[in-house]
């Protein structure tokens, strides 16, 4: 075996994404909210199946972020 020693240890990247089943007034809405050092990104999935990048900032995602950034879906 090598003889190693750590010399710095330290998180330089990190990501994360939570995938959410809400229910809001009624309207059943999955989505994610991938988090990274540079920002984070709310997806809404389709109908169809598919995940589409949502606006934060208007409609149903501006409620779900707020609850997001206030801490209400941890």
């Amino acid at each position: 075996m090598a003889d190693i020693r750590v010399i710095e240890d330290k998180e330089v990247w990190w990501a994360t994404t939570t995938e959410y089943t809400l229910e809001i007034d009624g309207e059943t809405v999955v989505c994610r909210v991938a988090e990274n050092p540079k920002g984070v990104e709310f997806f809404e999935l389709t109908s169809s199946g598919s995940w589409e990048e949502q606006d934060f900032n208007s409609g149903i995602t501006k409620i779900i972020y707020d609850a997001w950034e206030s801490g209400e879906l941890s």
